[in-house]
């Protein structure tokens, strides 16, 4: 294999009606072992000046599993072979290209800001890959996402004397954890570390 075409999401919310993906063929010559996705879209950066860079923490789709940019190229072509499609996490709230509006995931965290201090929003944004990761909001708009419930398992940890008030938030009878699906088949990998937190809170619903 020489090359691999990579066919990007591409979405300007200010002007586009539809989204499209657009194919870019990508020289592996260019690419070493240690290369990453988001290398490869500095390289699709060089072919498209009009392609908007995602920030090099951002999380992406191939096939719909989610996974970081920072994972190795050699190893998405092993797996999803020499033509894949890279969609932004959520398309239904793309703005640019791959990054999208995250306001409603950052909305979910004022219900733990009584809880918990300013330090504590940094962690709750580092899981905002899983808030988008299963489809459970399509039919829910109230789902409050794993998201919180990984961040609510940390601050069980941390502030042990709240365990009442963060375990509320958590079985929230109408967006809470009660609603929450596997997520193997959304997550390229360690679902099972994510899986075992949430089935770790579930156990505490009758002893809260």
């Amino acid at each position: 294999m020489k090359s691999f075409i990579l066919r990007v999401f591409r979405f300007d919310a200010t002007r586009d009606y539809e989204f499209y993906y657009k194919p870019y063929e990508i020289d592996l010559r260019n690419c070493n072992e240690d290369f990453t996705l988001y290398n490869v879209l500095e390289l699709v950066k060089e072919q498209d000046r009009y392609f908007n860079m995602p920030c090099a923490s951002e999380f992406v789709r191939i096939d719909n599993k989610v996974l970081s940019l920072d994972t190795k190229i050699f190893e998405l072509l092993k797996v999803f072979g020499n033509d894949f499609c890279l969609s932004a996490i959520d398309l239904k709230r793309a703005k640019l290209d791959l990054m999208c509006d995250n306001n409603d995931f950052l909305k979910v965290f004022e219900k733990f800001k009584n809880i918990c201090d300013e330090s504590d929003f940094e962690l709750y944004k580092s899981y905002k890959f899983l808030y988008y990761a299963s489809d459970v909001r399509e039919y829910n708009e109230n789902y409050l996402g794993d998201s919180a419930f990984v961040f609510a398992a940390k601050l069980l940890e941390k502030y042990p004397d709240k365990r009442k008030e963060i375990l509320d938030i958590v079985f929230d009878e109408e967006g809470g954890i009660d609603y929450a699906v596997n997520l193997k088949p959304f997550l390229y990998k360690d679902y099972e570390i994510y899986e075992e937190i949430k089935n770790s809170l579930k156990h505490q619903k009758e002893i809260r």
